[in-house]
Order: structure tokens, then C-alpha cells, then sequence
């Protein structure tokens, strides 16, 4: 079965350059957010119990991203996150992001899963690996 992850985002002052459009950088941030919201929500795996308490990490191992149409302060984004491959221990994640149906910036991540006591990856847990297979497109 394929899910989609489905969040709003509203671009804050914080997120704009002085003209009230979103600073590039700052889909980044927004993105994370996402994948945050992500793992708190859907996988229940929160980013506090995986760092804090299990101490691992999800570290970046490569980001592109395509802006396609600039947004705007006080917009309200809808963020649809995918998974597009899944191994043992990386995920390759699509975020897209609209504003009243129209593509404004979509952003593939590749995420490992690591421990920051060994500084390398390892195998997601089982049930989060499970519940990533439900994101998972064809």
C-alpha cells in the first residue's frame, strides 16, 4: 500500500528574504521539519527518542532539490513526502511542496541511519523499516 505523508507548512516572516518570497535556503529547513514530522507522527519514532535516547542519527547523505515557482509570505504549503528506495540502512525521500495546485519546489533526500557512537550506518529498527515500507512507490 502506498501512503502519502501529508503536512502544512505556513511560510513565516522567518522563512522570507525582505521582498516576502521564501529565502532558497530556507526550503531546507522546512523540508527537515517535514521529515521530523514525519518520523514523530507516522513512523512514532521521534527524532528525541532516536537521538536522545537510542542515540542515532539520520545524516544526509545527499540532497537535490528543484524550485520550480517562488512562494510567498503566509502561503500555506502542502508537503507530500515518499519514499522512493529503501534499503537495510538508507532511504531515499521525495518531498514535494504546492500551494493551491501549483508545483512550487520538490526535494529528493537520502537519508542513512546511523549510530552516533560508531559514526557509521547501520540497520533501521524493524518496525520503523516496516512502517517506511508503507511510503515506499512503485
Amino acid at each position: 500500500m502506498n501512503h502519502l505523508f501529508n503536512v502544512q507548512k505556513k511560510v513565516r516572516f522567518q522563512h522570507c528574504d525582505p521582498g516576502g518570497i521564501v529565502f532558497t535556503p530556507q526550503y531546507f529547513n522546512l523540508f527537515v521539519e517535514v521529515v521530523e514530522d514525519w518520523f514523530d507522527g507516522s513512523l512514532k519514532y521521534s527524532f528525541a527518542q532516536m537521538v536522545l535516547n537510542r542515540k542515532f542519527g539520520i545524516p544526509a547523505m545527499r540532497i537535490e532539490a528543484k524550485f520550480h515557482n517562488p512562494s510567498h509570505l503566509e502561503d500555506i504549503l502542502e508537503m507530500k513526502l515518499s519514499v522512493k528506495r529503501l534499503t537495510e540502512t538508507t532511504a531515499l525521500i521525495e518531498i514535494a511542496a504546492s500551494c493551491e495546485g501549483e508545483k512550487r519546489c520538490t526535494m529528493e533526500l537520502l537519508y542513512g541511519y546511523a549510530s552516533l557512537a560508531e559514526k557509521k550506518l547501520t540497520h533501521w529498527p524493524q518496525e520503523v523499516y516496516d512502517q517506511m515500507q508503507e511510503y515506499l512507490i512503485s
